[in-house]
């Protein structure tokens, strides 16, 4: 069995066949024109270099930056060593090329709900209609999940384009301490923990491939 399929094996026996289905299909999700791609900051730059691919290559001409992992105010989250959103504006400007004036920030949501909540009023206040949203592999279940209850809750009818940098089961994300498969096996435990903030994952249809 390949190590790919035992990370699906185990999405299964903890959260069953659908969920396995979904974050299998998510995982592999391929980009498509959009109006804007959505950057949840975390896990240092590890996001950053394939957000601003997609935006050099034109797939979309905005980017919203969301998040707030050094919790101003709170102290920073535990197990976790990160850097204020301006470290990632800054990254997109000086060493990617991209204008000011296409990133857009919000530095107040403080985890994957209040970013989901943003994500979603920004865009029926844009008038966007597709977002490409990059996470880590580890977390883009949950991400999903929480963004289309949100797009439930606030009536947007939109489409959500999973995107994920290439990392290794077995790397470390960068300011983290455990590996990337110790943090899918946690993320797993917050679906379950936090499954009212999420769509009922029964109700939800597997992304067909493009």
């Amino acid at each position: 069995m390949s190590k790919e399929s035992k990370i699906i094996g185990m999405v299964e026996e903890v959260l069953g066949k659908k969920s396995a289905e979904l974050f299998s299909a998510l995982l592999l999700q391929e980009p498509k024109k959009a109006d804007a791609i959505i950057y949840l900051q975390g896990d240092q730059l590890d996001r950053a270099p394939l957000t601003a691919k997609l935006y050099n290559d034109h797939y979309a001409n905005k980017i919203f930056i969301t998040g707030n992992n050094n919790l101003i105010g709170r102290g920073k989250r535990n197990e976790e060593d990160d850097f204020h959103l301006e470290i990632s504006k800054l990254y997109f400007e000086k060493q990617r090329g991209i204008k000011t004036n296409d990133i857009l920030m919000d530095d107040k949501s403080m985890n994957s709900k209040d970013q989901a909540i943003r994500v979603i009023e920004l865009a029926k206040e844009k008038d966007w209609k597709t977002l490409l949203v990059v996470t880590s592999p580890f977390h883009i279940l949950r991400a999903y999940l929480t963004i289309l209850k949100h797009m439930q809750i606030q009536d947007w009818s939109g489409e959500i384009i999973m995107q994920h940098p290439d990392l290794s089961w077995d790397s470390i994300p960068s300011g983290r301490l455990k590996t990337a498969r110790v943090m899918l096996e946690e993320e797993l435990e917050k679906i379950k923990k936090y499954k009212d903030d999420l769509a009922n994952i029964n109700k939800v249809e597997i992304p067909k491939q493009q």
